[in-house]
């Protein structure tokens, strides 16, 4: 990169959060012909308190990065509309609306930006949203899903499954030719080497390279009882207790990992209730159809938290 030149993204993942963002991000880090930042999600469109640092703050980002090759980010919260403020300490969800919708804004900046998204199950997807606020403290493993996405908004547990509402004010400002949208049940579980070759011509990069571990896409995520043992024994750890220091190492040492799983399926009903399921599903099955339309897909790979 010659000095002074501004690098700037030539591509964004944009969502949705908790569908297989991480294991596209590594395959398109593998590819030679990228050159991607270190940090993998931003949030500078989508969250005003980042947006204030400035887009020199932003592109410091991508500062190191040869140009020459494909640039971009993963951010899953520009899978929404408008640009929230996410570190006041309220639990309500306020948006900006001093500054354009997300979509207005990244595209203002970068008018021939290339748009992957990732979609899920959105019944599973805040299932497993709900686990990770788990994962990282912020809430209890007996909060209650249904409770935490009514109480505490912010932490948008129901509302980033609202995918209809987003893809279509998407499209409002990215051409169909420069927007690739894949379902995780189908296209990366199913199809996961199709999926990667597809997202590689997308980005014209060289579709004969065949990346590391395609084969084996996973969302990382913990089981139910690992997740309470670890939430208490973290709390006992960062009040410096040695107890709860040594009780979560134990805890996280990958040998005993199967201990804590073998428990899940007893002890699930205690962390997702059937009203949770059913709250999920009353959300998003009304607008499978809607969905469905705009992405010209079938979705009957998506039970919506139905067993039968």
């Amino acid at each position: 990169m010659k000095p002074g030149t501004l690098v700037k993204p030539d591509f964004l993942i944009i969502g949705g959060q908790k569908c297989g963002t991480t294991w596209l991000w590594d395959m398109l880090k593998q590819h030679p012909g990228t050159d991607l930042p270190i940090k993998k999600e931003i949030h500078f469109f989508s969250t005003s308190e980042y947006c204030n640092k400035g887009k020199e703050w932003y592109y410091s980002h991508f500062s190191d990065l040869d140009s020459s090759k494909v640039v971009g980010e993963a951010s899953t919260s520009y899978l929404y509309d408008y640009v929230t403020y996410s570190l006041n300490p309220t639990p309500a969800l306020e948006n900006d609306h001093s500054l354009p919708s997300i979509p207005e804004l990244i595209t203002n900046e970068f008018p021939n930006i290339k748009i992957l998204i990732l979609l899920r199950d959105p019944v599973k997807r805040a299932i497993s949203a709900y686990k990770h606020n788990i994962h990282t403290g912020f809430i209890s493993p007996f909060s209650g899903l249904k409770e935490m996405a009514e109480q505490r908004p912010k932490m948008r547990i129901l509302e980033l499954g609202y995918y209809t509402r987003y893809i279509r004010l998407w499209k409002k400002f990215v051409a169909p030719e420069r927007m690739r949208i894949y379902i995780f049940e189908q296209d990366v579980v199913k199809s996961p080497e199709e999926t990667v070759s597809s997202a590689y011509s997308f980005l014209k990069l060289n579709t004969n390279f065949k990346p590391n571990n395609v084969g084996k896409p996973r969302l990382k995520s913990m089981g139910w009882s690992r997740l309470s043992l670890n939430y208490y024994a973290g709390r006992l750890a960062n009040q410096n207790n040695f107890a709860g220091r040594v009780s979560y190492k134990i805890i996280n040492r990958s040998m005993i990992f199967p201990l804590w799983e073998n428990l899940d399926n007893s002890l699930k009903p205690f962390f997702i209730r059937e009203e949770d399921i059913d709250f999920l599903r009353s959300q998003y099955l009304p607008e499978k159809g809607e969905l469905e339309d705009l992405l010209g897909r079938n979705l009957d790979c998506w039970t919506y938290g139905d067993k039968n």
